[in-house]
């Protein structure tokens, strides 16, 4: 069964958008907003900068943004594999220990 869509509206950088998505509208309002504010983010640091430009930036800051996240994730998760196993080895020890 396809997922129902929903209709949004959203203003990115004094634009009115209408979008359609599958997502939560509260959802996709918050990501219009993230990216609204990247890009007067940007605006703010060159006034003057045609705004294709300020959204090409804006989109480089925010894959950057991404990028970061993935590899904290991919860390994290190698650090807790690793306490896994750590962990896994001392109780095999515990238990063989017992036996």
């Amino acid at each position: 069964m396809p997922e129902e869509e929903h209709v949004s509206q959203v203003e990115i950088f004094g634009e009115r958008y209408t979008l359609r998505a599958t997502e939560d509208p509260a959802y996709i309002r918050r990501v219009a907003q993230y990216v609204d504010t990247k890009l007067y983010e940007v605006a703010r640091g060159a006034p003057a900068m045609p705004s294709v430009r300020m959204a090409v930036l804006a989109s480089l800051n925010i894959a950057d943004e991404l990028f970061k996240l993935g590899e904290a994730r991919e860390r994290e998760t190698a650090t807790a594999l690793a306490k896994i196993a750590e962990l896994s080895q001392s109780l095999d020890h515990v238990i063989s220990a017992r036996a």
